[in-house]
């Protein structure tokens, strides 16, 4: 059985976390369109954008950088949909799915970062 590349994984697993929140964001309330929401989705674009970094980075010390804020960036937005969640903008389910969502792109961060040889 061929190995699956962590990295390929990961930004898959990171472009399906966005549908599914784009889908869910629609049906936030409008006075939070323009705050939470947003917030979320520039989290998600900005967690994108760090996988590539990590992905296309020559130099370890630059791609642990980049594996490190897209791992803040997880917890921030786990946050951030537990105060969804609070101010019950998603049902439970909705919470449950999309934390585990971004739980298994935790740990896939997490074994990169543990594949990075150290210094």
């Amino acid at each position: 059985m061929a190995k699956i590349d962590n990295r390929l994984l990961t930004y898959q697993k990171l472009v399906n976390l966005i549908y599914y929140s784009k889908n869910l964001l629609k049906k936030y309330p409008k006075s939070e369109r323009f705050d939470l929401c947003c917030d979320i989705k520039n989290n998600l674009y900005g967690s994108l954008r760090n996988t590539i970094f990590a992905w296309k980075a020559y130099k370890i010390e630059e791609k642990l950088k980049y594996l490190k804020i897209i791992d803040v960036d997880l917890v921030v937005l786990k946050s951030l949909v537990m105060i969804s969640y609070k101010y019950q903008y998603i049902t439970q389910k909705n919470y449950m799915v999309w934390t585990e969502h971004i739980n298994e792109i935790g740990k896939l961060i997490g074994g990169w970062i543990k594949s990075c040889p150290k210094g």
